[in-house]
């Protein structure tokens, strides 16, 4: 028994050292990072004026989706010069571009830019940020959705869809990416169909460089919206928010990296020991990002929380004859929304609000219908053109918790006046 005692206290006080042992690097990193801040301030007041209106705008993964789609939208000469090079020198498809439609950002399913030609559908996914996940969620992986939704939705052949992959860095989708939900007890995947009709092409190791070397070069003088345009872009990844290759800040980058080898003691000629010791600065600098992306996430959960629950107490005041629909990270553990439940024509459907990786509000199937109803599709027609259908959406559109609730309760006084304007009629 005394054994045992002295086994549990030796277990217990292991772990306290463990964990003061963790606390006590916590507090020199953070030491080390206050006083490289304090460096940076100071190196970064002595750089020349600099601005880039992409900067300036804080340009999120959807802007450079926005701007990327555009780009592959430009026609000279009745040709697309472009979507061809990106589609066949860089994605290396062999694609006839016969008539191409960049359709619009986000629509299709919410895929990032959708390309549809005559004999090919290309899906791009576009993780230039790296700050969305992969969302594989328990209905499907990311990639097997959009590609399921070309197959069922717009009745393309398999063989038909291409999809491209764009990470910061170089790197493969997750193998969840490709699964649908068990059937028969299986899992599904799309991966080994698509080895010759895939390409992961990085903004940092591909798009960048093609665009500076390949595109840019290629663009008449005379266009100067167009030369503006990509330069601007070109600068914005070449800035600190992206990859860091501005020249201007070239001596600022080796002043702080002189700083970093001072305060670890690296030497230049030692490498083997110089990489040891930063990959242990580099792990533990990872420990300490993992416990405050952990810490920040429960807080944007709670304050999620916090925002729809007073919204579902908002819309019982402001619609108390109506029935209110939600979920609270409980059927999804990513996923909070509320609404209300209509009825069209013996359909249901609803009006609601939702937030997953972002927040947005529209009429869809959730707590109604095991799919969307056409007939409920033309009967918003008049009152709700968004940004098109998805899974779950007839239609739907981006909003904010400053904006979420005002623009909900509209749609919904919309919705019930259409609903009383059908019943007169």
């Amino acid at each position: 028994m005394n054994s045992e005692i002295h086994t549990y206290d030796r277990i217990l006080s292991l772990i306290e050292e463990i964990n003061m042992e963790s606390i006590n690097e916590f507090y020199i990193i953070n030491e080390f990072v206050d006083l490289f801040m304090v460096e940076y301030r100071v190196e970064k007041q002595k750089l020349p004026y600099h601005i880039n209106i992409i900067d300036e705008l804080n340009a999120d993964e959807n802007a450079h989706s926005r701007i990327f789609a555009k780009l592959l939208r430009y026609k000279e000469n009745n040709k697309f010069p472009f979507l061809e090079k990106f589609l066949n020198d860089v994605c290396t498809f062999n694609l006839n571009i016969e008539k191409p439609e960049v359709r619009k950002v986000d629509s299709c399913g919410r895929i990032d830019i959708p390309i549809f030609d005559n004999k090919y559908v290309v899906v791009i996914e576009n993780k230039v940020t790296d700050k969305a996940p992969d969302q594989n969620k328990e209905n499907g992986g990311q990639l097997a959705r959009y590609i399921e939704t070309i197959l069922y939705n717009y009745g393309r052949n398999l063989e038909e869809i291409f999809v491209v992959y764009t990470p910061k860095y170089t790197r493969e989708p997750a193998d969840e990416c490709w699964k649908i939900e068990k059937v028969n007890d299986k899992d599904f995947s799309y991966k080994d169909g698509f080895i010759n009709r895939f390409c992961s092409a990085s903004y940092r190791d591909v798009i960048y460089p093609w665009l500076k070397n390949e595109i840019l070069p290629t663009i008449d003088k005379k266009n100067v919206y167009l030369l503006s345009a990509v330069e601007q872009y070109l600068d914005h990844l070449e800035g600190e928010k992206m990859f860091n290759l501005r020249i201007i800040n070239k001596k600022m980058n080796m002043k702080l990296q002189e700083f970093i080898k001072q305060k670890f003691g690296i030497q230049d000629n030692n490498l083997e020991e110089a990489i040891k010791i930063l990959s242990e600065k580099e792990e533990d600098l990872n420990k300490v990002i993992n416990q405050i992306q952990q810490l920040k996430s429960e807080y944007q959960k709670q304050n999620a929380l916090n925002h729809f629950e007073k919204w579902e107490k908002s819309l019982h005041i402001d619609f108390p004859n109506f029935k209110i629909v939600g979920d609270k990270f409980k059927l999804d553990k990513n996923c909070i929304n509320v609404g209300i439940l209509f009825e069209y024509k013996s359909v249901r459907f609803t009006v609601l609000i939702e937030k997953g990786t972002t927040i947005y509000y529209g009429i869809g199937r959730q707590y109604a219908s095991q799919e969307l109803v056409p007939e409920i599709k033309s009967f918003i027609k008049p009152i709700w053109e968004k940004r098109g259908a998805t899974n779950w959406f007839y239609d739907w559109e981006y909003t904010s918790f400053e904006d979420g609730y005002d623009r909900l309760k509209t749609l919904i006084g919309q919705v019930i006046l259409l609903l009383e304007e059908n019943e007169k009629n």
